[in-house]
């Protein structure tokens, strides 16, 4: 307990021993005399805030004996210390006694005072304990140096020491690469730069890095984690959301180069300014990429607190880099945020149009029904969405449409094998003119209902198309939410020997929801407003299943007449797979019928043909289908999270973060009280979200610059100027070159929040280039590299480990923007994923390999590579993700089809372009590493590819099988032993330590 008066304080002191000075070790005093003079935020504030500030501190309800020492007045009122006195004050004492009772920290803390701060602490009193405010919150003032060298060369001299020499040019190029855009050189950008002399070399390689689209791809990496961007809903069934126009806004920012305050009053804000574009509609989707619920039973109102608490973190976090998580529940213990601030930063997204549970029970908030209307408050619902044209963000559209043309004029002069295709198909026609039998059934969408247009398709006359050797036929129905019973009936028409047959199926399937076809003419099934992405629950109607005679082929598939029994949510499509005919068009089944009759004209034939081209002709599919692929980047549509700003919701200080409790008192948008120049409104107008943007990026806010500066630092040395980039307050580190945080925001803000200006001051310095190997004296003396006497290696982000064997390989596909892509994971990966139950596929062309920052982001299973290499699930903000070393990783590397096919293509480069070992393990090791392999190297990787072959030589078939993973193949004309022993040799230099780091 703390003494409170002089009285009981001289008591106490006659009860203790005196202070031991002399028996310290002399190292530690000589350590803090040679301070010149003891700094409060440098040297004192760290002990107290990381031992006494818990108890002592500013959370008044957790203060211990009404002592609190993060206050100068109030610490020298109660005694604990007298400024220039240490030989009086309760500080001293309880930090050096030896009774347990009486020691501070208090033995049950479990905290120790080291002898070095003991001594520190005395040393600050005896000078006089001159309390300063947080350096973060001070405001920022440019230091008066030239430069991030100066600065760290006037600290390194000071200590004796030297900076490090600049780093290998090869080396540094490769480093330069991946810290700017994520990818590696190729061998000609390689030659190119080795082979410039001049002495702007290394600058024009970084204005050309900084202009590539690549650099937004790498940055946007460590943006999105901050904003826990994904592509699904997070909690409960995790089901999917598709907010992929936001992640392709972010990386247009930074290639574009947007200015920082632009970049963040259009994301907090974007729907608040006048007139907003597109784009700004969809920056302001990050209010939304929260977590959201569906799940049963679960609390509206509960859940609408979350998600305001969370945008308070969030936001706090990326742009103030500031714990205010710790005041939802009571005051900071460490900090000066209050709960009151707290919630007062809440109250600024209280307008976002939102509901808690998106169960589709009908418990929706009325501004929700009057903003949308009842229709589209559905359970498949998540909120307000934008439809965002793909071609916003397309790098080249011109391009695209010019190759849309051309594959236009490819299926219009068809091919050989088309035009074969197409006589066999007029003479089935002609065999089965006579016949009258149903047509497939077209379907229709008229408004938000899916249907067919009644009797007079489904009971018309006229030709059958062809499923010509049909594997299966699938009928797949979808629910989007709820439940619902009732059961599924298809008609099946088929042909054996000329005689035509139908048989009638009625289907149950093993799920909830299922389909009743039995009482009406029309099938009429009600649809979301538009169709979610989701499983398929899937009927597949085999020969064997179907119970057909042997060798019949299947004419048609009909619904049975019916309609849906319960009124769900549904969407349909139907699917045949193996080779097929579709049906022509109501002008081709005219000019069809002429054909038959030997009437039609030349000009007629040939639109039938070309009819039959464009839209049949199985020979032409792959061209069909990415010509649809085309299209849909140019004229389709994506969906993103819609930020709607409606009548703001009443917020309270909830006592203990209670949502059930509203005892607390109503509070009004406001900025924290502790940090200067506080929010204020244009004509006494509530406060709003564009009034904190602009309050965030005001140049008098200390925190903002500071926060930016330092993360970014991160990404080209590993650890940032001030180590927690999360926490820049009390319980952050003190920045070992404080001048030179200060000196990076302030040049950041007076550059007009110019971004690529900031990283180009850094990757040029001195500092920057110099080489990552390290002494062991020096080691010894900062084996954290604080002191920024060399660079340190990094080991990649996850995404960037397999961008850069994608590149390293040829394999890479640089395609930009669009959906997000899903690579390889094993089976069974979402078998715990429910609500509903879903099945990953994998892409199955060269989506497969794109970059990392496209990759499907799945936050309750992320993918594997990405979790075995410390991605973020970004359930939550994360600004520093964690590093571990595990032989999972190890395995990863080894044994990913993505790996896998990335050394396979690599063998295939080194067999076709090199005559012998030697050249091939000196080629993988220039693309893998930019350097040549060392002799010792060299003579093991060779034995190792002798060993290889002689493996494979020995079961050729374990050659094909390795060689078989994965879409990808070389050349078929290279020997499958040799191609399977240097995918081999290349597998293992994409697993090299040296390989997955940057030096």
């Amino acid at each position: 307990m703390p003494i409170t008066s002089k009285t009981n304080y001289l008591l106490f002191a006659s009860l203790v021993a005196a202070i031991p000075v002399a028996s310290f070790p002399t190292s530690e005093q000589a350590e803090i005399d040679a301070i010149e003079k003891v700094d409060y935020n440098r040297h004192i504030r760290p002990i107290l805030s990381n031992n006494c500030f818990f108890c002592h501190g500013p959370d008044e309800a957790k203060r211990a004996g009404d002592l609190r020492l993060d206050v100068r007045v109030d610490a020298i009122e109660a005694y604990a210390f007298v400024p220039g006195d240490t030989e009086d004050g309760e500080l001293l004492l309880r930090i050096f006694s030896d009774d347990p009772d009486e020691l501070m920290p208090h033995p049950d803390s479990n905290k120790v005072l080291t002898e070095k701060e003991k001594l520190l602490l005395k040393r600050w009193i005896s000078e006089g304990a001159e309390y300063q405010s947080h350096w973060s919150y001070n405001p920022v003032q440019r230091p008066d140096f030239d430069g991030i060298d100066e600065i760290v060369g006037k600290e390194l001299a000071q200590r004796d020491i030297s900076f490090s020499k600049e780093a290998a040019k090869a080396t540094l190029l490769r480093r330069v690469y991946l810290d700017l855009i994520g990818l590696p050189p190729t061998p000609g950008e390689v030659d190119a730069f080795m082979e410039d002399k001049s002495p702007k070399a290394y600058d024009k390689l970084v204005d050309k890095l900084l202009n590539s689209k690549r650099y937004g791809e790498k940055m946007a990496i460590h943006w999105l984690d901050a904003v826990r961007y994904s592509d699904t809903v997070g909690y409960h069934g995790d089901q999917e959301r598709d907010a992929t126009p936001y992640r392709d806004y972010v990386i247009e920012s930074f290639n574009t180069n947007k200015p920082y305050d632009q970049f963040t009053i259009e994301q907090i804000a974007g729907d608040l300014l006048s007139d907003p574009t597109i784009k700004q509609l969809v920056a302001s989707s990050y209010n939304r990429l929260n977590q959201i619920s569906r799940e049963g039973g679960i609390q509206d109102k509960e859940y609408v607190k979350k998600y305001q608490a969370e945008r308070v973190r969030t936001t706090a976090t990326t742009w103030l880099g500031s714990t205010m998580a710790c005041a939802e529940c009571h005051d900071h213990k460490f900090d000066p945020i209050t709960t009151k601030d707290f919630y007062s930063m809440a109250a600024f997204f209280a307008d976002i149009l939102e509901k808690g549970a998106y169960t589709g029970d009908g418990s929706y908030q009325e501004d929700i029904d009057s903003y949308l209307g009842k229709d589209y408050a559905h359970e498949g619902w998540f909120g307000p969405e934008l439809t965002v044209p793909n071609n916003i963000f397309h790098e080249n559209p011109d391009a695209i449409s010019k190759e849309i043309k051309q594959r236009e004029a490819v299926l219009s002069n068809g091919s050989p094998e088309a035009e074969a295709e197409f006589k066999d198909w007029l003479e089935l026609q002609v065999d089965l003119s006579s016949r009258d039998i149903r047509t497939h059934f077209p379907l229709h969408y008229s408004d938000r209902y899916l249907e067919t247009t009644g009797t007079e398709v489904i009971e018309a006359t006229g030709y059958p198309y062809q499923l010509k050797e049909t594997a299966a036929i699938e009928f797949e129905a979808r629910m989007l939410g709820g439940g619902g019973r009732g059961s599924l009936g298809l008609e099946v028409r088929y042909e054996v020997n000329g005689q035509i047959s139908k048989r009638a199926y009625h289907f149950g399937d093993n799920y909830e929801e299922e389909l009743d076809a039995t009482s009406s003419a029309v099938w009429r099934i009600q649809l979301s407003p538009k169709l979610y992405k989701g499983p398929w629950h899937s009927l597949v109607l085999t020969r064997d299943t179907l119970n057909l005679p042997h060798g019949a082929k299947i004419i048609s598939i009909l619904p049975l007449k019916g309609n849906v029994a319960s009124f769900r949510n549904f969407s349909i499509r139907t699917q045949r797979n193996g080779s097929q005919y579709s049906p022509l068009s109501k002008v081709g089944q005219e000019v069809l019928k002429k054909q038959i009759e030997g009437t039609a004209t030349k000009q007629e034939s040939d639109k039938l043909r070309e009819e039959f081209f464009i839209h049949h002709a199985n020979s032409l599919r792959e061209d069909r289908d990415e010509l649809n692929v085309l299209r849909h980047e140019i004229n389709g549509n994506r969906y993103t999270p819609l930020t709607v700003s409606a009548t703001p919701r009443e917020v309270k200080i909830l006592p203990r973060g209670n949502w059930m409790d509203e005892s607390g008192e109503t509070v009004l948008p406001a900025s924290p009280g502790f940090l200067p120049n506080p929010i204020t409104s244009e004509k006494n107008k509530p406060l709003n979200r564009l009034d904190l943007a602009k309050w965030i990026v005001h140049p008098d806010n200390p925190l903002t610059a500071r926060t930016f500066v330092n993360r970014i630092w991160a990404q080209y040395f590993g650890t940032s100027l001030s180590s927690a980039p999360e926490d820049l307050g009390h319980q952050g580190e003190y920045p070992p070159y404080p001048e030179l945080l200060d000196w990076l925001a302030a040049e950041f803000m007076e550059s007009d929040w110019d971004i690529k200006h900031l990283v180009r001051e850094i990757v040029t310095s001195k500092t920057y280039r110099q080489s990552s190997d390290s002494n062991d004296a020096l080691y010894e003396l900062d084996p954290y590299n604080r002191l920024l006497a060399r660079q340190s290696p990094v080991r990649l982000p996850a995404e960037i480990i397999r961008d850069n064997a994608l590149k390293v390989s040829g394999l890479l596909n640089e395609k930009m923007g669009g959906k997000a892509v899903r690579p390889y994971q094993p089976p069974g990966h979402y078998s715990n994923l429910n609500f509903p139950r879903r099945e990953y596929v994998a892409d199955h062309n060269d989506d497969q390999y794109r970059r990392g920052v496209y990759v499907h982001w799945q936050r309750t299973f992320l993918h594997p590579m990405m979790t075995i290499f410390d991605a973020s699930s970004r359930d939550e903000c994360v600004v520093k993700r964690d590093l571990s070393n595990t032989p999972l990783q190890a395995l990863n590397l080894l044994n990913d089809p993505t790996q896998i096919e990335a050394a396979k293509a690599l063998a295939g480069i080194l067999l076709t372009e090199n005559q012998d070992d030697n050249a091939r393990i000196e080629e993988g090791y220039t693309r893998a590493l930019v350097r040549k392999p060392t002799k010792q190297e060299l003579q093991t990787l060779r034995a190792f590819l002798n060993r290889e072959r002689e493996r494979f030589e020995q079961e050729e078939n374990q050659a094909d099988a390795f060689l078989s993973v994965g879409l990808y193949y070389p050349d078929p004309d290279h020997p499958p032993v040799e191609l399977a022993a240097l995918t081999s040799l290349s597998r293992a230099i994409l697993n090299l330590h040296e390989t997955i780091t940057r030096y």
